[in-house]
């Protein structure tokens, strides 16, 4: 059985789409959907949620990101919370459809060697796992 949440929390600046977090768990994987600015207002929420999904018994993490229009450093630094974590328990956590800008930023960052990046939901649940 598949169950949605959503939590939608305010970016914190005026004129910032409302940050959303979707979390479905499917019997291959917990896809989540990030849509909205995640500024330094929610960061803190978004890896608290990463964190917390990677401690539970599922060995895929897929974050869609084509509804994320901005995102920050503490941002980009839940993800990597999150990453972290899910390797700990032997879980990986994939990323799907970056906005051109976002993905460029993970590129500057590096953050491309670290995660890995597919252009759609659909290849990142059919790829093959990477090894311990």
């Amino acid at each position: 059985m598949m169950a949605m949440q959503t939590e939608e929390l305010n970016g914190g600046y005026k004129g910032d789409k409302p940050f959303s977090i979707e979390v479905e768990h499917r019997p291959e994987a917990v896809v989540v959907w990030l849509a909205g600015s995640c500024t330094m207002t929610v960061a803190a929420q978004l890896g608290e949620r990463l964190v917390q999904l990677a401690s539970e018994p599922a060995p895929l993490i897929v974050v869609d990101m084509a509804g994320l229009d901005f995102i920050e450093s503490t941002g980009l630094g839940g993800l990597v919370a999150g990453y972290l974590r899910s390797r700990r328990y032997r879980n990986e956590v994939r990323l799907v459809s970056l906005q051109p800008s976002i993905h460029h930023l993970f590129e500057l960052t590096r953050l491309t060697q670290l995660f890995r990046v597919f252009d759609t939901l659909d290849d990142a649940l059919a790829a093959e796992p990477i090894g311990p």
